[in-house]
């Protein structure tokens, strides 16, 4: 596939991504971006699932992994649907056929020659982790899943009360942002529902991962999904994971000697 008309940001070749989802006229949005001139197609690529609610514009997100781009990696950032740039609303089910969709975007590339169909990778954050997992338990085109500061055991945060308090807050101050909450028991409702199938249950899915190797990168401190969570959560899996654990660090990873870790051992797994 060639671009005629190509648009930079910075070093990096980038092009707007719309994939169409379930043939409604409504679209996944995001960006695709190319290595340095210096490397050769086909690429291997790294595909970003992002977290909830989101908040932050895809070109930002990518500032913090260009070095992945620099080591001869495409990386392929996109919103799933009914978070911000992306149409539709959200669900769970939704996230996990947009997963497919992004996935058969990829493989259509690579048969061009564009992407190492070998070499698909998943870098996910907080929920997008748990939709990975999912996407990973259904097909083999995925080599290495990173996983940080997963959120695992997501049936256990929905039935907590704290998230209806996190939905209204969203609804309040965070306007735009995600479409399909704004009815907070309803969508609850919903969510129940989606977990309450086989295929969506965590330790289903971690009993038939496909994908190649499994990293998980975690604050010592991480309160949302406990290091002694995560353990248990993947006992039983059919993978075995590597658990990186970064001390004296909750959820979150912001300061600048946080992030340089996280980079070298992001460097180092791809």
């Amino acid at each position: 596939m060639e671009f005629k008309e190509k648009q930079f940001d910075g070093p990096y070749e980038v092009i707007e991504i719309e994939i169409e989802i379930d043939n409604k006229g409504e679209f996944l949005k995001g960006l695709l971006y190319f290595p340095p001139n210096s490397f050769q197609k086909p690429y291997p690529l790294v595909i970003y699932f992002h977290g909830f609610p989101q908040l932050f514009p895809l070109q930002e997100i990518v500032r913090n992994y260009e070095y992945i781009l620099d080591g001869g990696f495409a990386f392929m950032i996109f919103n799933f649907r009914g978070y911000r740039y992306s149409d539709g609303v959200v669900s769970i089910k939704g996230q996990y056929t947009d997963a497919i969709k992004i996935i058969e975007f990829a493989e259509k590339l690579a048969h061009r020659g564009i992407f190492d169909l070998k070499n698909v990778n998943i870098l996910a954050h907080d929920f997008g982790a748990y939709i990975a997992l999912i996407l990973c338990s259904k097909t083999k085109l995925i080599n290495k899943l990173l996983l940080i500061s997963p959120i695992l055991n997501v049936e256990q945060h929905v039935y907590n009360e704290e998230f209806k308090k996190v939905l209204n807050y969203i609804n309040q101050f965070l306007q735009g942002n995600i479409r399909g909450i704004d009815n907070v028991e309803s969508f609850i409702r919903k969510t129940k529902k989606e977990l309450s199938k086989k295929d969506f249950k965590i330790n289903t899915i971690i009993r038939r991962l496909k994908n190649k190797k499994l990293k998980i990168i975690i604050g010592e401190k991480d309160k949302i999904t406990p290091i002694s969570e995560v353990t248990t959560i993947m006992q039983p899996s059919n993978l075995i994971p590597e658990i990186d654990i970064i001390k004296g660090v909750d959820h979150q990873f912001i300061e600048d000697e946080e992030l340089e870790e996280i980079r070298k051992k992001i460097e180092n797994y791809f």
